[in-house]
């Protein structure tokens, strides 16, 4: 019997006991607070109801693991050509080989990981979120797994170091975009990487101020003055600078897409730019590049770039970096990109409005991009840019940033106010212009 008293020396227990086999396992145990066989019986139904749920609940598993592949599809693919299968996966965008290159050597990295903690580990799909939380958690306390980096013939060691957030995300956003790509072909039931990323720390670029600004224009440098001069007159980030062509400049609009999202720019050319590409057109009219020099430094050593600028920001005692909380190494705040940030700090300081603003830098996604574009037509920004002041002209005076209105004032005070006294407001006001 499956319910029954047990013989001891003393007589029998006197609560129930129960035991039975489910699926091969034997279950037993006592009918807690039973005293008689239809509370025992009822007891015991429960356990072996449970039971039964459980095993039923193990065998899907079990069926699904056994024949997912029968089930979704997919065959073997190792951790060792997952990446060319993915390389050769069909792009939204066609990758540069460096680009492709970083991504690969993020995927290396995780697989050597896997290699050191996982060895028998040798299909994608077996790979868990265990497995990819455990990666993550290594990038963020201890760095790289790989240390050893190639420098051309040699090979050196990086000091063990913990990255950024930000790098972080880079690696776990490229290894979960490889496992996406090749869910169907590896037969994967759920990516492992598909979890949250880590909060980036705020390390945003700086605006220039008015007087650094200044100190900058009358100190330009063979070197920073194109960057600066293009920077400040168009938003337009380094490899936009850099890689901007004649054939992109059409009478006195720039006409080209961002290097970066490939969103298309439209921008006006204002007078300080225009007669720099007039004096710049003698020098390299018949190349293909506005800024030759600078062109080929950043196809092919792009932190020059930076590196030189910061170098000429430093000389003037601007501060460029800063210690962050938590980060080891102080993080820029003060380079080419902050051109694009004074760029649009500027445009707001100008009451500029956001439609514009945003078509020029190209910040929003295509489709927000293409919304905003509409309101902001060539004239609008011909007409609002032209506002801005020129930090090359000669005058020594600074251009006051206009005072808010009245009714910029006054809307400002009533967004704040809770809706009764908003009330009170239109009240007075209506009896001021009574219709």
């Amino acid at each position: 019997m499956s319910i029954r008293k047990r013989q001891m020396r003393g007589g029998e227990t006197a609560e129930y006991h129960y035991e039975f086999m489910q699926n091969g396992k034997r279950y037993y145990g006592v009918c807690e607070g039973c005293t008689t066989k239809p509370a025992a019986s009822a007891y015991e139904r429960k356990i072996r109801e449970a039971a039964k749920t459980l095993a039923e609940q193990k065998s899907v598993g079990a069926l699904v693991e056994n024949f997912k592949r029968e089930l979704i599809g997919g065959g073997d693919i190792t951790l060792t050509n997952a990446f060319a299968l993915y390389q050769a996966k069909p792009a939204k965008r066609q990758r540069s080989e460096k680009q492709m290159e970083a991504k690969r050597s993020y995927w290396k990295d995780f697989c050597a990981y896997l290699q050191a903690t996982a060895p028998d580990l040798v299909n994608l799909d077996k790979v868990t979120r265990h497995h990819a939380e455990g990666y993550v958690n290594h990038l963020k306390t201890r760095g790289r797994f790989i240390q050893e980096i190639q420098n051309g013939d040699r090979s050196s060691y990086m000091a063990l170091k913990a990255l950024s957030n930000s790098t972080i995300n880079v690696y776990h956003k490229t290894i979960r975009s490889v496992f996406a790509k090749l869910k169907e072909d590896a037969g994967l039931l759920f990516n492992p990487f598909d979890f949250d990323m880590l909060e980036n720390e705020s390390s945003n670029r700086d605006a220039f101020s008015m007087e650094e600004l200044h100190l900058i224009g009358k100190n330009l440098t063979p070197f920073v003055r194109p960057i600066f001069i293009i920077g400040i007159c168009t938003g337009m980030s380094e490899g936009d600078i850099c890689l901007l062509r004649w054939s992109e400049i059409h009478g006195n609009w720039i006409c080209r897409k961002r290097k970066k999202t490939k969103v298309s720019l439209d921008i006006p050319i204002l007078p300080p730019l225009q007669a720099f590409l007039k004096e710049q057109c003698q020098v390299s009219g018949n190349f293909e590049f506005v800024l030759p020099e600078h062109a080929a430094m950043y196809q092919n050593n792009p932190s020059g770039i930076s590196y030189r600028f910061k170098q000429f920001l430093e000389s003037l005692d601007i501060r460029t970096t800063r210690l962050t909380e938590g980060r080891s190494r102080a993080s820029s705040v003060k380079d080419v990109h902050s051109l694009r940030h004074t760029f649009a700090y500027l445009a707001g300081c100008y009451q500029i409005p956001l439609p514009v603003v945003q078509s020029i830098l190209g910040h929003m996604s295509p489709e927000m991009t293409k919304h905003y574009q509409a309101h902001a037509d060539r004239e609008a920004k011909e007409k609002y840019l032209a506002q801005l002041p020129d930090f090359l002209g000669s005058s020594s005076s600074r251009p006051q940033l206009p005072s808010p209105s009245c009714r910029d004032r006054l809307n400002q005070v009533l967004a704040l106010l809770p809706e009764d006294a908003v009330q009170q407001v239109l009240a007075y006001a209506e009896t001021l212009n009574p219709r």
